[in-house]
C-alpha cells in the first residue's frame, strides 16, 4: 500500500513567473533588502560617477582624433617607429591646438580643388582627375623617376606642369584604384560621427536643462567638433597608403631645368628640383632661415625630399574659403563660454576660467579677422606665412612654428 500523503504534500506546487521574481524598486532606485537576492532589470542611478564622465569623453575623443588624422605618405625607407612617432606628435598637436589640423586640412583641400579646376583646362590632361587624385598627389602619391636625380615626390601643381610640358604621360590611375590602396573605412568614419553625435547631444541636453557640466566635457566637446571638421575636409583624402605611384619622365632633369630658364637655375633648390614650379609651401620650410640652412648643411634632411610634409601653408582662393575657415575656429573658442557658470571649488578658479575663455575667444577672433583683412588686401595672392611682412618668420613668433619644423614631419 502506498503511504498517505501529508497535508503539506497535498498543497499545489508554487508557480514561478517573471512578475513574482521582479523586485519592488523604491523611488530612489534602490532594491529593498528582502528582494536583493532576486534578479531583474535595474535602472541606472540618477547621479553620475567620475567614470561615467571620464570614460565616454576619453573614448569619443580617441576615436575622433584617430579617425580624423590623414597624414601624407611616409618615405620608402621609414621605419614603423618613425611613422608611429609622427602620428603621435600630430595627435598631441590636435589635442593642444585642435584648430591647427583644421588649418592644414583647409590648405590641402583648397589646393586639391584648384588642381581639379586646372587639370580640366589641359588639352592633354588625364581622362580622370578627381579631388581624390589631387589629394593623392599633394600627399606624395606620385613619385617622379627622372634621369639625373634620385626619385622624389611631386605635388599636384608640379604634376600639372609636367603634363602640360609633355615631360610625362598623364597618369592612368583611377579613383577606384586609389581608394583600393587607401585604408580609409566609411564604416569607421560613420561610427565616429555616431559616437560624436551622441556625446554632443548628451552635452547639449544637459546644458539646455540646466544640469551641471564639467570642464573636461567642455574640453572634449571642443576637441570633437574640431576633429569632425578636419575629418570632413579630409574625407576624400586617401589614408595610410604605403606605396606611391611612380611616373617616369621622357627626358632628364637637366633638360627640364634648362627649358624652364633662369627661374629654375638662379639658386639651389631646397625641397625638390621642381621648386621653381611650387615651393615654400610648408610651414616647417618657412621658419627661421638660419635654422633651415643649418638643417640642410648638416644633412638632417634629404635633398630632394623623400616625402611631402603635412603642414601645407594656407592660401585661400577667395573670401568664401577664408570665411569657412574662421567659422569652426570661432565656434571652438566660443564653446568655452558654456562653462561660464560652472561650479568650481573656489571663486578664484571660476574667475580664471572666465578670463581664459575671454582670452581664447578674443585672441582667436582677432587673429582670424586680421588674417581675413590681410588676405583681402593682398588679393588672395599670398599664403598665411607671408602676411603682414612675414612676421611669423621672425623672432619671437617663429618659435611657435618651430615645433612643427622637425625634419621628420
Amino acid at each position: 500500500m502506498r503511504p498517505k500523503l501529508g497535508a503539506a504534500a497535498k498543497q499545489p506546487r508554487a508557480r514561478l513567473s517573471l512578475r513574482s521574481m521582479a523586485p519592488t524598486i523604491s523611488h530612489d532606485g534602490w532594491i529593498p533588502s528582502s528582494t536583493a537576492n532576486q534578479y531583474s532589470w535595474v535602472p541606472s542611478p540618477d547621479t553620475r560617477g567620475t567614470l561615467d564622465i571620464i570614460w565616454p569623453c576619453l573614448t569619443t575623443m580617441a576615436l575622433c582624433l584617430w579617425s580624423m588624422l590623414h597624414l601624407n605618405l611616409p618615405a620608402k625607407d621609414e621605419t614603423y617607429r618613425t611613422q608611429f612617432l609622427r602620428r603621435l606628435r600630430w595627435l598631441v598637436i590636435a589635442v593642444l591646438a585642435p584648430e591647427m589640423p583644421i588649418l592644414f586640412a583647409f590648405a590641402q583641400r583648397s589646393s586639391a580643388k584648384q588642381s581639379v579646376e586646372d587639370m580640366k583646362k589641359l588639352p592633354n590632361g588625364p581622362a580622370q582627375w578627381t579631388i581624390t587624385h589631387a589629394f593623392y598627389a599633394d600627399s606624395g602619391g606620385f613619385v617622379l623617376d627622372v634621369v639625373g636625380s634620385p626619385p622624389f615626390p611631386v605635388t599636384a601643381k608640379q604634376m600639372l606642369y609636367l603634363i602640360r610640358k609633355k615631360y610625362i604621360e598623364a597618369p592612368t590611375i583611377t579613383q577606384l584604384d586609389i581608394q583600393d590602396k587607401s585604408k580609409a573605412d566609411g564604416l569607421a568614419k560613420g561610427l565616429t560621427f555616431f559616437q560624436s553625435g551622441w556625446l554632443l547631444l548628451k552635452f547639449l541636453g544637459r546644458a539646455a536643462q540646466g544640469y551641471s557640466i564639467t570642464p573636461f566635457e567642455l574640453f572634449t566637446t571642443a576637441i570633437v567638433l574640431c576633429s569632425l571638421v578636419s575629418l570632413c575636409l579630409w574625407w576624400n583624402k586617401p589614408l595610410d597608403i604605403r606605396e606611391p605611384t611612380v611616373v617616369s619622365s621622357k627626358c632628364d632633369i637637366a633638360t627640364i631645368l634648362a627649358a624652364a630658364g633662369e627661374i629654375a637655375n638662379d639658386r639651389p633648390y631646397v625641397d625638390t628640383p621642381l621648386d621653381f614650379v611650387e615651393s615654400n609651401i610648408y610651414w616647417s620650410r618657412k621658419w627661421c632661415p638660419a635654422v633651415l640652412d643649418f638643417v640642410l648643411k648638416q644633412e638632417l634632411q634629404t635633398r630632394p625630399l623623400n616625402r611631402i610634409p603635412n603642414d601645407r601653408d594656407f592660401r585661400p582662393r577667395n573670401f568664401e574659403e577664408n570665411y569657412y575657415l574662421g567659422c569652426p575656429v570661432c565656434i571652438f573658442a566660443a564653446i568655452h563660454f558654456l562653462g561660464w557658470s560652472i561650479e568650481f571649488p573656489s571663486y578664484v578658479e571660476l574667475m580664471l576660467w572666465r578670463a581664459n575663455s575671454i582670452a581664447v575667444f578674443g585672441s582667436l577672433s582677432l587673429y582670424g579677422a586680421s588674417e581675413m583683412v590681410g588676405f583681402w588686401q593682398a588679393g588672395y595672392n599670398v599664403s598665411s606665412m607671408e602676411l603682414f611682412g612675414s612676421y611669423k618668420k621672425r623672432m619671437p613668433w617663429c618659435l611657435f612654428f618651430l615645433i612643427l619644423g622637425t625634419y621628420r614631419r
